[in-house]
Parts: C-alpha cells; structure tokens; sequence
C-alpha cells in the first residue's frame, strides 16, 4: 500500500479522520501522515495536530530510526481509505473552473498532476485555494509555471490573497518575514482570482527508508550560500549549500532539505541566506554527512541575508 502514497495524497483512518500523506518513503507497514480534519474539525497548525495524535491516537507515534525523531506514522491497519490526488473535483463551480482552466494550461505537455487538498477531499469553502500536485515530469511543469507568470496568466500573491497564504503558514514563527519571498514564487500565486498552490514532487526520492539513517545533532543558524537549486523547486526538495558563517559543529554541511513546500522557491544558486533548521548526521551505505533539515520545528526559518 505504501509505495501507492506520495506527497499530496490523503488517508482516512478507522477513526474517519484526515490525514495528509507527507514525503515519498515510508516505514514498513505505516504510512507518514499528519492530521487535516479530526472529529469533522480541519486543523492546520503543526503543533495543534502533533498534540492531538498525543492525546488522541499514540498508537500512531513512532520511534522512527530513519529521522532519528518521534514522528506520526499511522499503522496501515488503521487505514479505511485512500485519496490520491485527481481531476474530479469537489467543491462550488468556480473553484472547479478555475482549477480546469489551471489545469487546461498543462494539457499536452506530458505532465501527470492531479488536484489535492480541499478540491479533493470535499472540506471546501469560499476560502479555499487550488491545490494541485505534480508527480510526473516536473521540470516541464515547473517550466510550465514559470511561462505562466512571464505571460501574466498567473501573478504573485498580494493583498487579500497574501493575507490567507501568511494565515496558513502561522505555525512557522517567522512566517511574516518569509512572504517577502513569495513574490518571486511561481508555484504559489494568484490565477484567475484564486490563490493556487503547486507541489512538484520528485519521481525519485535521493534516499531509502531502510538504508537511510538521521542522527539529530542540534538546532543549528547560520549564513549559506546556495551553490545548487536544481531541486529545490520540488516538495520534498533540498538546496545545495555551504556554510559562510555559524559554528564549527555545522561548517561541513553541504544540503538544506525541506519537507514543507513553503520552503520550495525560496532562493537561487548564489543567493545567501540565513537560516535556522535542525542539523543531522545521515549516515548511508556510501558513508556519512551533516545537512541541514529545514521545517521540523516551529522557529525554522529561511530568510535572504542582508550583508
């Protein structure tokens, strides 16, 4: 069952709960969710939702010995149903037209996407945005996005529309001074007056579950430049990267993962940043490195270094 669940699908537990299917790799016999809807109620801050499968569901804690963390990673026992992402969408008719017409500009290109979040699982109201994931060629579709917003199909998210983005990224500490970057963003914004999200996912993962081991070192800032962005555009993704300033623990780190894809488009190659996100030691059959893993905590933050 687990190699069918992907970034931008769901599953629905014994419980009827909601939960959204997080990365490419999972453990065996559990899947890596996070809860969106529990008890008919849609949660959306990180914290709110780990505490709630705390209270509620331990049986879905897991000492994961791939990130080295507690993470929730639901028992595939406990799962009723699944939602992959798709083109048969549910909600009010100008949400699914607009959505169409997204997806009418990806027509031809070889591109295989689908629509996921409220579109797909039918929890949809007047705010809700367009959500759609990419699972097959992705940098067609990336370059797809980025013709769009040259032609002025789609235009950064401003006004209004910025307000509900910052609004869904408030369990990031630094969310306010992360929207600076969304107006250099073309996998977030705004076309025909709706906001839409993007989520480009890689066809291939870098790493395995079971050869994969993360050994969490410490919270770790510090000055980087961007020396790789060619996968950066992708949730999950990651940034080459060295360390121009921080503390000798970090000095060998040489990527920036994410798994949030507010972090996706955040810089380019050459532009320094600074930020702040769990360092780890992944060890791998070819040996070990550090690397920096943006996201896993609520004070993370990437943000464009002023010098």
């Amino acid at each position: 069952m687990t190699e069918l669940l992907f970034e931008g699908c769901y599953v629905v537990d014994a419980f009827g709960d909601l939960y959204a299917v997080k990365g490419l790799v999972h453990p065996p016999r559990r899947v890596y969710g996070f809860p969106r809807i529990v008890e008919g109620v849609k949660v959306k801050d990180f914290s709110r939702a780990f505490d709630y499968v705390v209270r509620k569901r331990p049986e879905y804690l897991f000492d994961d010995p791939y990130t080295g963390r507690v993470v929730v990673a639901v028992p595939e026992s406990m799962i009723s149903r699944r939602l992959l992402p798709s083109r048969t969408l549910k909600g009010p008719s100008k949400h699914v037209e607009a959505a169409m017409k997204l997806a009418d500009r990806l027509a031809g290109c070889g591109v295989e996407f689908g629509f996921t979040g409220s579109l797909l699982t039918g929890y949809v109201d007047e705010k809700s945005d367009v959500d759609m994931v990419v699972y097959r060629e992705g940098r067609k579709a990336y370059e797809v996005f980025k013709k769009l917003r040259c032609e002025g199909a789609t235009r950064p998210a401003a006004g209004e529309s910025l307000d509900k983005l910052l609004e869904s990224r408030m369990d990031s500490a630094r969310a306010l001074d992360m929207m600076e970057a969304e107006r250099r963003k073309v996998l977030t914004g705004v076309f025909d007056d709706f906001l839409y999200t993007v989520k480009i996912v890689p066809e291939s993962f870098w790493e395995t579950w079971e050869d994969t081991r993360c050994e969490p070192v410490q919270q770790y800032e510090c000055v980087v430049e961007v020396v790789d962005d060619s996968n950066a555009f992708y949730t999950p993704g990651r940034y080459g990267v060295r360390v121009v300033d921080g503390d000798e623990v970090g000095r060998e780190v040489r990527d920036m993962i994410f798994f949030r894809s507010r972090f996706a488009e955040m810089a380019a190659a050459g532009d320094v940043l600074r930020v702040r996100a769990l360092l780890e030691k992944v060890s791998t059959n070819a040996g070990s490195y550090l690397r920096l893993n943006v996201g896993v905590n609520r004070e993370d933050y990437i943000l464009r270094w002023q010098v």
